[in-house]
């Protein structure tokens, strides 16, 4: 065609141009360009399109001052992609496969793109000219033709966020996540991770993934050959995270980094990092009245007021695609109770009920299993042919339960695409666990244990009288009897002070048969003379865990605590001595029996065609009759799991879960123990198959 060139009263010819062809290889390119790309990114390149014109020849300016290719090139003429190594490229420009009219002009806007610096995501989003938010520009206006490219439709954007909240967050994560990296160099990264694996932190594999992800991530940061690369590398790392895991200094890993890099000594970060993992990531302080309504909004907007409900899970409700494994032949009772105890009374299911220890053949003496294999090849070779399984509940630690949604219909709250969650809960005093551990005393692998805790310098000491009538107590000489007993920690006398003091006994070899006494003495009252102090005592025998909360012993009196006949192999029977003695363990279930398996399963987040592995992956054998029956409250659900939109209401949802009851225990079905990727197992299971019935210990995953 011909038109007239105001600039130069000249007519021009566009005919020898190649317009269509320049139109046309902008959309191969790009196609190209984007292929197996994820995300594409913002540059802060401006006056793109002056560029473009002022690179034509001056005669030719006037007639592709066109203002459809004007948006166009000015709106998404700056998108570039991001390699592995964080060198940046433009998905629109390449003068190599360009018309030789407009050669200049593509190598020119190349050039402002790749001096550029990313700012942010490219998320497509409808506007008022663009109805359909992947054609980018407008492609054709009357008998005119333009620049514009379609986007796949992997790039269209969903969930629950607008475009414009989730370019917002991708920001937000950008920022908190270089900013840390510029806090925390790979070294102590590094260290966070070993520390992690090590097994020696409580719930480490909670917060293990994001460790691992800031370790990776920093380690491509810091072998960077320059500040931009640095920065893109970051900005990719944003996209391509799980929810959360960019947000280092809002979760437990930022509190871990922080300690190491600050130079606290390991007992001391170990102390403060199970210090705030006790209580599963609670925030320091409760959310405000004004923060309850802004939560209670954020909530319904996003559809979520019946999701937050939790129940237990039953067996018939978890999806086909989660299960492993199911016997040959499987019999469930069902049980009415919840149904009838939910009429009326949220809290109906919680009345006290009679502990009715599951009936299964127990056992006395365990020989060693005849094989032991990794989980990796039980799933190969033993697991596809088992007609029937049986597991010896030997660590109550390893006790879990799967929750899910109240409302089945509600949208999902968490990471991934369906409502069910998990936990696990043994029972066991954390605090108890955490003294001992780090006084040095034994509080793992033993036959039998014995551990006291109070508050102050007030001086108590634990005393034992074994069967045979020795007497175990802080004097030298007598902190040992001839059967390995030892009591390995005494506080506040002969040993060191403390204000958080611990005393622990415990055999780990041989524990003899007949009756022990346990009992408490306050040697020296040093806070409350008159009143005295309290105590709590924790006796564990085979992996049943018992405690006795003690009243206030003033100066050199003394109380019993536990008073029992042991038998090996088997529960304590306790005489009774008019003091209060229970069972801390909410589970249904007596330690060291074959319990039969009803299915096996993985961890919800491992369901599906898009397993989300960096949340841990764990693998559940469910157990006939096993339920916690409590009310499970704090178990609901973890602010780890939950979506990153709902960040800004974690206090809030904090104490929802803290104080709302987990309902249905009594339908439960779904129960069982529970085993890692990153934990050791010692899973012992009685496996039949063709007819033979064999021992196997599954002692890792791989």
């Amino acid at each position: 065609m011909t038109t007239i060139n105001n600039t130069f009263g000249q007519v021009y010819d566009n005919s020898g141009d190649q317009y269509e062809i320049f139109e046309d290889n902008l959309k191969s390119f790009f196609n190209a360009a984007i292929k197996g790309v994820k995300k594409l990114f913002k540059t802060n390149v401006d006056g793109l399109f002056e560029t473009f014109l002022a690179n034509l020849p001056a005669e030719a300016r006037q007639h592709y001052t066109c203002n459809e290719c004007r948006r166009f090139i000015d709106r998404f003429g700056g998108l570039v992609e991001i390699d592995e190594n964080g060198v940046k490229h433009s998905v629109m420009w390449n003068e190599d496969v360009t018309p030789k009219f407009f050669k200049a002009s593509v190598r020119a806007m190349k050039k402002a793109v790749l001096q550029s610096k990313v700012v942010e995501v490219f998320i497509p989003q409808k506007t008022q000219d663009r109805p359909n938010e992947l054609l980018l520009g407008q492609p054709k206006t009357g008998e005119w033709t333009h620049l514009s490219v379609t986007l796949p439709e992997s790039m269209r954007h969903t969930g629950s966020l607008t475009p414009y909240q989730q370019m917002a967050e991708y920001k937000t994560d950008f920022s908190v996540l270089i900013n840390s990296l510029q806090d925390f160099d790979l070294n102590v990264a590094t260290k966070a991770v070993q520390l992690l694996e090590s097994e020696t932190f409580n719930r480490a594999d909670r917060v293990l993934p994001n460790a691992k992800f800031f370790k990776d991530i920093a380690t491509v940061y810091h072998n960077a050959l320059n500040a931009e690369e640095k920065r893109n590398l970051v900005w990719l790392a944003v996209v391509n995270a799980p929810t959360g895991l960019a947000r280092v200094r809002s979760s437990m890993i930022g509190t871990l980094l922080e300690d190491l890099a600050s130079g606290m000594s390991i007992q001391f970060v170990k102390s403060r990092f199970e210090e705030k993992m006790g209580g599963y990531m609670v925030s320091e302080a409760p959310p405000s009245a004004t923060a309850i309504v802004e939560a209670e909004k954020t909530i319904a907007e996003k559809g979520l007021t019946n999701s937050l409900g939790r129940k237990y899970a039953t067996l018939e409700e978890i999806p086909e695609e989660g299960k492993l494994w199911k016997p040959v032949v499987q019999k469930i009772k069902a049980s009415s109770t919840y149904g009838k105890a939910a009429e009326g009374s949220v809290f109906g299911h919680l009345a006290e009920k009679a502990k009715a220890p599951v009936k299964k053949a127990t056992i006395n003496d365990i020989e060693l299993p005849t094989k032991v294999m990794t989980w990796e090849k039980f799933q190969r070779t033993v697991l596809p042919t088992a007609q029937s399984m049986e597991v010896l509940n030997n660590n109550s630690n390893r006790l879990m339960a799967l929750v899910t949604a109240l409302d089945a219909d509600a949208p999902t709250i968490f990471h991934w695409d369906n409502p069910f969650s998990w936990y696990y809960h043994g029972g066991i005093d954390g605090e108890i666990k955490k003294r001992v551990e780090e006084a040095g005393g034994r509080y793992e692998n033993n036959l039998m244990r014995v551990s006291l805790i109070w508050e102050g310098r007030t001086d108590l000491d634990l005393h034992c009288i074994n069967p045979v009538g020795q007497h175990i107590y802080y004097s030298t000489g007598s902190r040992r009897d001839r059967f390995g007993g030892y009591l390995d920690l005494d506080m506040n006398g002969m040993d060191k002070s403390s204000d958080t003091p611990v005393e622990n006994m415990r055999w780990a070899v041989r524990v003899p048969e007949g009756r022990f006494k346990f009992y408490v003495h306050n040697y020296q009252e040093r806070v409350n003379r008159s009143k005295g102090t309290p105590f709590r005592v924790e006796l564990e025998v085979h992996g049943q865990v018992y405690t006795y909360e003690g009243q206030p012993l003033t100066d050199e009196q003394a109380v019993t605590v536990f008073e029992f006949d042991y038998k090996q192999g088997q529960q304590p029977e306790f005489i009774s001595n008019g003091h209060a003695l229970s069972a801390n363990s909410s589970w249904n279930v007596q330690a060291n029996e074959f319990i039969p398996v009803t299915a096996v399963t993985t961890s919800p987040n491992m369901w599906g065609e898009n397993p989300m592995k960096h949340i841990g992956q764990h693998v559940f054998f469910l157990l006939d009759g096993v339920k916690d029956v409590s009310e499970g409250k704090g178990r609901g659900f973890y602010n780890e799991i939950l979506k990153g939109e709902l960040h800004s209401i974690r206090k809030v949802l904090e104490l929802f879960t803290a104080n709302t009851p987990i309902v249905g225990a009594e339908e439960a079905t779904a129960c069982g123990v529970g085993f890692s990727k990153d934990k050791e197992w010692n899973l012992t299971l009685r496996v039949k198959a063709d007819g033979a019935t064999q021992l196997i210990k599954i002692d890792r995953w791989d």
